[in-house]
C-alpha cells in the first residue's frame, strides 16, 4: 500500500468518527432539550378557560416587555413553555396575549399588556411588574395576569394566571399560580401553560 493511498484511508476513518461524535451529540442535545421540557403527568393540568373580562385589547403590539421604562413597580419576568392538553408536546410559533392590571390595581389602554411568540420549542418570556389586586369585599381580585393562547390564528383559550396568595383557595389549583423566585430584585416566576382540548 503506497502512502498516499495510507493518507487517504486514514483521512477518510478520521472524517467518519467526527461525523459520528458530531451526530452523536445533538443528538443527545435533543434528547436533553426534550427531556427538560415535559412536564410530568400529575403537573399536566389544562388552563382554565375564561371569559376574559372587560379590560381585553385585541390590537395591541409584539412585545416582550409590558410596562414604560420609568415605572416603579416590582420587576417581574414569567417564562414556561406552552404544552398541548396532555403534555406530550410543546407548542412553537403560538401567539400569547397578555392583559394585567399595574402595581396600582388599575388597568391602562397603552401598557401592561402585549403580545408574544413562543419559540421553536415552545419556550415564551416576558417582563412586566407584580400586578395589585383590586375591588373590595366579594368584588376583590387576587392579583392575576390575563392570556389569550393563539395557534394558526386560532383563539385555543382564555385564561388567567396567579400568585401565591390564592395557594390553598378553593377553585385555585397550584398548576395556575406562578412559581416566584427572587433574584436581585427581580421576581422570576416560572409557569407552564397547558392549552385545554388541543393536541
Amino acid at each position: 500500500m503506497n502512502h498516499t493511498k495510507l493518507k487517504f484511508i486514514i483521512g477518510s476513518v478520521a472524517i467518519i468518527i467526527i461525523a459520528t461524535v458530531v451526530f452523536v451529540f445533538l443528538l443527545f442535545e435533543r434528547e436533553q432539550q426534550e427531556t427538560t421540557a415535559i412536564v410530568s403527568p400529575d403537573n399536566c393540568l389544562p388552563a382554565f378557560r375564561d371569559g376574559g373580562g372587560p379590560y381585553y385589547e385585541p390590537n395591541v403590539p409584539f412585545r416582550d416587555k409590558l410596562v414604560p421604562e420609568d415605572n416603579e413597580g416590582e420587576k417581574l419576568i414569567v417564562e414556561g413553555y406552552l404544552y398541548n392538553e396532555d403534555c406530550t408536546r410543546t407548542i412553537s410559533n403560538a401567539v400569547i396575549d397578555i392583559w394585567q392590571a399595574s402595581e396600582e390595581g388599575e388597568y391602562e389602554e397603552e401598557y401592561y399588556r402585549g403580545k408574544i411568540v413562543t419559540d421553536d420549542t415552545g419556550y415564551y418570556k416576558f417582563e412586566t411588574v407584580v400586578p395589585l389586586g383590586y375591588g373590595e369585599g366579594t368584588a376583590y381580585r387576587p392579583p392575576h395576569i390575563h392570556f389569550k393562547v393563539f395557534v394558526d390564528d386560532i383563539e385555543i383559550v382564555t385564561s388567567q394566571m396567579f400568585f401565591e396568595d390564592v395557594r390553598g383557595v378553593e377553585g385555585f389549583e397550584d398548576e395556575y399560580i406562578i412559581e416566584l423566585e427572587n433574584n436581585n430584585e427581580t421576581w422570576i416566576g416560572i409557569h407552564n401553560i397547558v392549552l385545554p382540548d388541543y393536541q
